[in-house]
């Protein structure tokens, strides 16, 4: 669950501030309320969490930016207005025309079990940033300094080379999403791989055994049951009881349906709890019935009614 995306959810939005200057902190002081103010030291980073916007789905942000090393570039503050639902981000490049870059940003894992990463590089714009992917020593992104767009890419190891200069290597891992900080300080390019979304801790490959168990409950229980219905029902109700029982699946339908939809709770392995312990009741519930079951015998009772006929 630690790994979940923190998606901003209607009546709230996020703001993510990102800085590029290696030798260089930043204070911000905010509207925030109690985290109005914050220092970004170096290639560092911010996360407000949710903030409440207003009624018309909006939070005005207002900031300065005060340099606190002598010898940077100084930042202006200003104003931006962030909306409901999403996530901001900015990103201080002072090596570019535009020294505050604002966009959108997506935290959402990637549904094809791969990563995102976004370049956030405070160098010359014409400079060039080239991810390599290791394993095969193809080209996998050659991006110029202002490209700040979001991309998907294979899981797996990287090399990331800057102005032909070897900057870094990285690990990209499934449903992780990550921005990639690079600037230039006094020794030469330095970097620092943030993780927006922490990437899946667990294997898709642990959904085999949990189907597989499934598939066997399913063949055991559904058509022993249906089995049932059929051989203990009297021949002019079979098609009766067949349908009674298909009707029980479609009640533990709604009952899934109505849990998960009206959100009884926060974490979804509470609903798993919840629905495994309903299960359990069930069970129950069938072990005092089997216990006092008397079977039905059709032959039996086919004799009986032929015995019966011919006494009369």
């Amino acid at each position: 669950q630690h790994t979940y995306p923190l998606i901003p959810s209607s009546g709230n939005t996020q703001l993510r501030v990102f800085s590029g200057v290696p030798d260089c902190e930043y204070r911000f002081n905010t509207n925030l309320g109690a985290r109005e103010s914050f220092r970004l030291s170096g290639l560092d980073t911010y996360s407000s969490g949710n903030v409440a916007t207003s009624t018309d789905g909006t939070f005005t942000l207002t900031y300065t930016v005060e340099t606190l090393t002598e010898g940077c570039t100084a930042l202006e503050g200003g104003s931006q207005q962030l909306y409901e639902a999403t996530a901001h981000s900015l990103f201080l490049r002072p090596a570019h025309a535009i020294r505050k870059y604002w966009y959108e940003d997506d935290v959402q894992k990637s549904n094809r079990s791969q990563a995102f990463v976004r370049t956030l590089a405070n160098l010359l714009a014409t400079t060039r940033v080239v991810w390599t992917e290791e394993a095969t020593g193809s080209v996998a992104l050659d991006l110029p300094a202002r490209n700040h767009e979001l991309y998907e890419l294979p899981t797996g190891k990287y090399s990331v080379q800057v102005a032909d200069h070897q900057l870094l290597q990285v690990e990209l891992r499934a449903g992780g999403v990550y921005a990639l900080l690079v600037g230039q300080s006094r020794e030469g390019f330095e970097s620092r791989l943030v993780e927006v979304t922490t990437p899946n801790s667990m294997s898709m490959l642990w959904l085999v055994p949990q189907y597989v168990v499934m598939t066997l409950g399913e063949v055991m229980f559904s058509v022993t049951g249906l089995e049932f219905s059929y051989s203990q029902s009297p021949p002019s109700m079979k098609s009766v009881l067949q349908a009674c029982w298909l009707l029980t699946v479609a009640f533990g339908n709604v009952i899934v349906v109505v849990v998960a939809e009206l959100k009884f709770f926060e974490s979804q392995a509470s609903e798993f709890f919840l629905f495994a312990g309903l299960m359990f009741v069930d069970m129950l519930v069938f072990v005092v019935i089997a216990f006092y079951y008397i079977p039905y015998d059709e032959e039996e009772a086919l004799a009986e009614r032929l015995r019966l006929s011919l006494e009369e």
